[in-house]
């Protein structure tokens, strides 16, 4: 008798998913994963009170009822009457779903309060139309006259030759008084001629030695009498000369020339 034994099963690897199958796969994990964050989203916004399902609700419970329209008046020339303007400053109930939490919690609270009479835009000011001068018969109004020009400074005045003279020898007997030597010399004119045929060089030394003794000088003048001729002068006066034990009066007069604008001695003589 023969005995039969059952073969084993023979071992079928898996065929691996063609192209449509892993497109379909990859499908549903994709739906799947955005199912799965919609709901934690859901969940979340369910939790701070922002579900947008709840707010579209709350939103048409809340929105009030629009007044049925004013029925047209009568008179074309009644004025428009604007729509009165909401007392929570413009705040609609049901907004503050769609705004952050903070900004629907300032909005909330702002609806409240009143608004302060300071807060009213101001009524912008008047402004006058000008006046049109152009119209016919208006004449335009005259141009103003034109300003003289201002009248230049007068120069100031040159003192007189008599004063500017007196001044030049009061310098001079000031410079020989104090035996100033350059001073001194300095009011006599390169070209002056001194007295006693005396060359200009033998004048300079005999003044050097004389104001270079010791001792002190007093010299005065009076009856000064000038008398001038364009660039040239002829002073006249009484001098006193005192000197230690010497004092001396005598009359003496002086020639002068306008030189560089000072009066320079030319010639010095005794008597008139």
């Amino acid at each position: 008798m023969t005995s039969s034994t059952a073969s084993p099963a023979r071992y079928q690897p898996h065929r691996p998913l063609s192209a449509a199958q892993t497109v379909l796969w990859l499908l549903a994990g994709v739906v799947a994963m955005f199912l799965f964050v919609s709901a934690i989203f859901i969940v979340k916004f369910n939790l701070e009170g922002r579900s947008p399902l709840s707010g579209a609700a709350r939103n048409t419970a809340e929105a009030p009822a629009r007044p049925a329209p004013a029925k047209a008046s009568a008179s074309a020339s009644a004025p428009a009457l604007a729509p009165p303007t909401p007392a929570n400053g413009g705040f609609v109930s049901g907004t503050e779903n769609i705004l952050p939490p903070e900004v629907a919690h300032l909005a909330r609270n702002g609806a409240t309060s009143p608004v302060p009479p300071s807060a009213t835009a101001p009524s912008p000011p008047i402004v006058a139309a000008p006046v049109d001068d152009t119209r016919a018969g208006a004449r335009p109004a005259p141009a103003p006259a034109p300003l003289p020009p201002p009248a230049a400074a007068p120069a100031p005045a040159a003192p007189p030759a008599s004063e500017a003279i007196t001044a030049t020898l009061q310098a001079w007997i000031a410079a020989w008084e104090r035996k100033d030597i350059p001073a001194y010399l300095g009011h006599y004119a390169d070209d002056f001629t001194p007295a006693q045929a005396l060359s200009r060089a033998d004048w300079l030394e005999q003044r050097r030695q004389r104001l270079s003794r010791p001792g002190a000088l007093a010299i005065r003048i009076d009856g000064l009498d000038i008398t001038t001729r364009g660039d040239r002068a002829t002073a006249r006066f009484a001098q006193s000369y005192r000197a230690g034990a010497l004092n001396l009066n005598e009359t003496k007069t002086i020639e002068l020339a306008l030189r560089d604008g000072a009066w320079k001695i030319l010639q010095e003589r005794l008597g008139r």
